[in-house]
């Protein structure tokens, strides 16, 4: 009887496959882990070195090339791509990363992949003055029109261990005696944190359902009240003082040279006041970003985040975080940092 075949003869359940750009960065180390925890094998396409603890997962170095993409991605039954550009810089582009996103497309096609579950934003869209949301809706379109089953997910702002604009803010107010807001800041987002992206796009990952869809907190919020509420998580009181947005650019110029980074380009600014970080969609999260920051508040801002150091210098090969702990330092209140 079937019931009493030996066990060498019962079926054995082979894990699935998935390839994530960045696993040992920020996002892409939130969905590594949550994938892993949900028993898939994880490969990381990366140029960072594997961080201690995260043996169980693979990886294998992001080359924008053709038939490397391909080997990489052959076998894999899905492909979670977190790839993109904060800002240019280098001589890399949004349409360096239109066209390397693209690639991406065209290998998961060739090597047949069952899965291609890509990270947008929200509210991108091909008329944007911004070319980071217009780069976006470019390679949204080219997604929509390949052979792919695909997810595209589009977060707001995402909030946890190494989030460098939340650290930074911290980092400002724990240093200065006021803040400036640029003009005023009574424009609205929604922020959404780390562990609720990553259980978003792990969903998204194991459905097979075609989708666009918003990742997004329960908590819509001025940029004033964000900086006030992570000064609070901080125990800081400091006087938000609303200035232009350009004298603030301009400010800010000034400290970058100071710091050797890039704190906020015009464009982040335009898209801020624009709302682009907001969503029109029914949030799916889990938590709150104000009870995140409450239990994290403390640690925030220690150190400024140098996120041009992070990308292009000093730490491009060294992990941003690490899958294998992911799920601790979200527990506890430690940054990952």
């Amino acid at each position: 009887m079937l019931l009493n075949a030996p066990s060498a003869l019962l079926p054995v359940a082979v894990p699935k496959r998935v390839v994530i750009t960045g696993a040992f960065s920020f996002t892409g180390a939130a969905v590594a882990s949550e994938l892993s925890r949900r028993g898939w094998t994880v490969c990381s396409l990366t140029n960072r070195r594997r961080p201690t603890g995260a043996d169980h997962i693979a990886s294998v170095p992001l080359r924008f090339e053709s038939k490397h993409l391909e080997t990489a991605l052959s076998g894999a039954d899905a492909f979670v791509n977190t790839y993109w550009l904060r800002f240019p810089y280098g001589g890399q582009t949004f349409e360096t990363a239109v066209a390397n996103s693209k690639l991406l497309i065209e290998a998961a096609t060739q090597a047949g992949i069952g899965r291609f579950v890509h990270l947008s934003v929200s509210n991108a869209a091909s008329n944007s003055n911004l070319g980071y949301y217009r780069g976006k809706a470019e390679v949204e379109a080219a997604l929509r029109t390949s052979r792919l089953s695909y997810s595209i997910v589009c977060p707001t702002l995402i909030v946890g261990p190494s989030d460098v604009l939340t650290n930074n803010i911290a980092w400002f107010l724990r240093r200065f005696p006021i803040f400036p807001i640029p003009d005023g800041g009574n424009y609205r987002l929604q922020p959404l944190t780390l562990g609720d992206a990553g259980r978003i796009v792990a969903d998204e990952t194991e459905s097979s359902e075609t989708a666009q869809i918003d990742a997004a907190g329960p908590e819509i919020m001025t940029f004033r009240g964000y900086v006030h509420t992570v000064a609070r998580a901080c125990g800081l009181r400091r006087p938000l003082v609303g200035v232009p947005g350009n004298l603030a650019l301009a400010a800010l110029r000034l400290v970058q040279r100071f710091l050797k980074d890039v704190v906020l380009t015009r464009e982040e600014l335009l898209g801020l006041q624009q709302e682009a970080l907001l969503s029109h969609q029914v949030s799916r999260a889990k938590e709150t970003v104000t009870d995140w920051l409450m239990r994290n508040g403390m640690t925030l801002g220690r150190r400024y985040a140098n996120d041009l150091d992070r990308h292009f210098r000093a730490h491009a090969q060294e992990p941003v975080l690490n899958p294998g702990s992911f799920a601790l330092s979200l527990g506890t209140g430690r940054d990952a940092r």
